[in-house]
């Protein structure tokens, strides 16, 4: 008898539709969520990357980034934390309604904030602020799961122990991997666990910084936080070139009274709409209900990259671009505004 040979599963691109294994609630306002690809797919991603979630709310997918915390070693179960927001459409409908069981579609890894798992440096600085940990935690579960020799620091500010998300998870680490080094800062500690007290600053970040010959920074938070720690950083000597930092601040249209007009034309949907100066190609087409997909919306993931085939734009990111998509007139919707009249291909 010829003894049956399983394919190899194929690695995920495009959108695919994740189920909902596990949720555990972490803090009052936040939880993490375990996904199961579907049969036959299998995940490559770098640790620091993400996925963006596309659930249909009133009738419409709505997609957005987040970044993934479990390691690539657990390539068929991906683990995403999400944290209520303030006006966050998608991160708050998730917390209020995805539980184990349900399904969501699902855009493959993507980005360039990630670890080279094969260039690891003698010590990494991971610093975090809130949801932050959550690319920050891939990558020290990936390097420790590795049994390197790279010593990893990890660095991470909330408000209180109840505030903490994966706070069982780093314990865990701490216990078992003498190369991890944890160094948590609560501004409003109530004792439970050992803590620096008050918030990281610049003195105290530079005494925390690793004395090795070869160290790399990785860092997510609010834009505040992660300013602080860059000047920091510099201040202490260690080059720009090793400090490497993630933001999801999506950036946003501003859009005079009085601002100036121009065509927007998309002819394979028949439109013709308008689109003022200073607002976001990516904004002017949701706007029109047409198809684009806006997952990270800070000129990360690529998701929204549409090719100008007549006019001018003026963008701010380019950053997952080829050379040749640009030279070929493909732009990011969400980092680019109208200098002029403008024909669209999607």
């Amino acid at each position: 008898m010829t003894p049956l040979i399983s394919s190899p599963a194929t690695v995920w691109q495009g959108l695919a539709a994740l189920r909902c294994l596990a949720r555990c609630e972490q803090t009052p306002d936040s939880a993490s969520f375990d996904f199961a690809l579907p049969t036959g797919l299998r995940a490559e991603f770098r640790p620091g990357q993400f996925i963006s979630l596309g659930p249909v709310i009133e009738g419409k997918a709505q997609f957005r980034a987040y970044s993934i915390a479990s390691s690539p070693g657990q390539a068929q179960t991906l683990t995403l934390g999400i944290k209520r927001v303030e006006d966050g459409l998608v991160s708050n409908w998730l917390f209020d309604t995805l539980q184990a069981g349900m399904s969501v579609d699902a855009l493959a890894p993507a980005g360039e904030f990630c670890l080279d798992m094969a260039a690891l440096p003698d010590a990494l600085l991971l610093l975090s602020a809130g949801s932050g940990i959550t690319p920050m935690l891939s990558m020290a579960r990936a390097v420790l799961e590795s049994g390197c020799d790279a010593a990893v620091h990890f660095v991470h500010s909330a408000r209180s122990e109840d505030d903490l998300m994966f706070a069982a998870e780093l314990q865990a680490l701490a216990a078992q991997y003498p190369t991890f080094r944890l160094e948590l800062f609560l501004s409003r500690p109530t004792g439970r666990l050992s803590c620096h007290a008050g918030r990281l600053d610049a003195d105290r970040l530079g005494a925390l910084l690793p004395r090795a010959a070869r160290v790399q920074v990785y860092m997510c938070g609010q834009e505040g936080y992660m300013d602080m720690a860059m000047a920091a950083l510099l201040t202490a000597g260690l080059q720009a070139a090793a400090i490497h930092r993630e933001s999801f601040a999506a950036s946003s249209s501003v859009v005079a009274a009085d601002a100036r007009r121009y065509r927007l034309s998309v002819p394979a949907f028949g439109r013709q709409a308008t689109i003022a100066a200073g607002e976001s190609l990516l904004d002017a087409l949701e706007r029109e209900g047409l198809p684009i997909i806006g997952a990270c919306r800070t000129g990360v993931c690529g998701s929204c990259k549409c090719r100008v085939v007549d006019g001018e734009v003026e963008s701010s990111s380019q950053l997952p671009l080829t050379a040749q998509e640009i030279g070929a007139g493909y732009v990011l919707a969400c980092s680019s505004h109208a200098s002029g009249d403008l024909t669209l291909v999607l």
